[in-house]
């Protein structure tokens, strides 16, 4: 068995994944090297374009370090592709939750308006609103929402979820609804957070009718996809006031470019598509990954193992 993993990983990483099939030949590759070396590979683990899939013609699994498969999955070669592909979807929950409750935090409690105000010298204060009592919506409840809906209900905050898949209900959640009663989600928090993936169905799916139906007083933050959201309606929804603010990490076009109205806005906190960075993600990958090798090998069923049509793991084999 050839294994080939792109990018490289540290040698301890490397070694970590000998030992999980002993015998195996494990290859590192740059991005641009892997076409090179890919062409007998078994298994690759990491990161693929264009150019991989092309020269990967014995591959029979790849496992990518992404939760999100929007753009991998539209690479030619994939969707069609006879190869088993699974995604890291739940491994990266501890700290995009954690970044999207930081934003939410400073955003209830005028942080970002402090910090305006600190670099300008001024002592004023800010518009400050109660997380005890207030109302947060998670569109998505996998992993991620579920571990922001953990944070979120220790803050004594009421938890209302809407998801394409049913599951169980954690009794901290008051109510878990189909994507049908979104629109009763949206009008009901004080803080909309996106956590679900990026598909066709979920484009633009915060749109300017999303936006009425929240409340002025009401926050967004997106950890997910930019393209979840309607950029131009939520300009215009926080230009207008038709909602208090917005914590973004994600956007329509990364970089965000730099003509953005977005980075003027006092109501708005950017950061750059980094909700996921944590330097335990390399260990936390390749754990994973060696799990699912374990099972690859034994004929087991894979952990994450996306389904195509969906493009995003079924319930029955996503990671929480």
């Amino acid at each position: 068995m050839k294994i080939v993993l792109c990018p490289p990983v540290s040698d301890a990483l490397c070694e970590q994944v000998r030992r999980t099939v002993p015998g195996a030949e494990v290859v590192t590759a740059s991005m641009d090297v892997a076409p090179a070396v890919v062409g007998d590979a078994d298994v690759i683990f990491g990161m693929y374009n264009e150019e991989i899939i092309a020269a990967a013609t014995q591959v029979r699994w790849i496992q990518t370090t992404s939760a999100g498969m929007d753009m991998l999955m539209n690479i030619p070669g994939v969707r069609e592709g006879q190869f088993r592909l699974s995604n890291a979807s739940g491994l990266h929950a501890l700290q995009v939750a954690e970044h999207a409750w930081a934003l939410t935090a400073a955003l209830f409690r005028g942080l970002h308006v402090y910090i305006r105000n600190q670099l300008a010298c001024k002592w004023k204060g800010a518009p400050i609103q109660d997380l005890y009592g207030a109302t947060a919506g998670i569109v998505g409840f996998g992993g991620i929402g579920r571990r922001y809906a953990s944070l979120a209900r220790g803050f004594d905050m009421r938890v209302l979820a809407v998801d394409v898949q049913q599951t169980e209900r954690p009794d901290h959640v008051e109510a878990l609804w189909g994507p049908d009663r979104l629109d009763d989600l949206l009008a009901a928090s004080d803080v909309v957070f996106i956590a679900c993936p990026y598909t066709p169905e979920t484009e633009r799916l915060i749109n300017a009718g999303a936006f009425q139906l929240m409340k002025e007083s009401a926050f967004l933050v997106n950890t997910a996809r930019g393209p979840i959201v309607d950029e131009t309606a939520l300009v215009d929804a926080l230009m207008s006031a038709e909602i208090a603010g917005a914590g973004l990490d994600v956007f329509e076009t990364e970089p965000l470019p730099d003509t953005s109205p977005l980075w003027e806005m006092e109501n708005v906190i950017i950061t750059t598509h980094s909700a996921g960075v944590s330097s335990y993600r390399p260990q936390r990958t390749v754990d994973f990954f060696c799990e699912n090798l374990r099972r690859f090998v034994a004929g087991e069923p894979l952990l994450n193992e996306t389904d195509r049509n969906l493009g995003y793991p079924a319930l029955g084999r996503r990671v929480e």
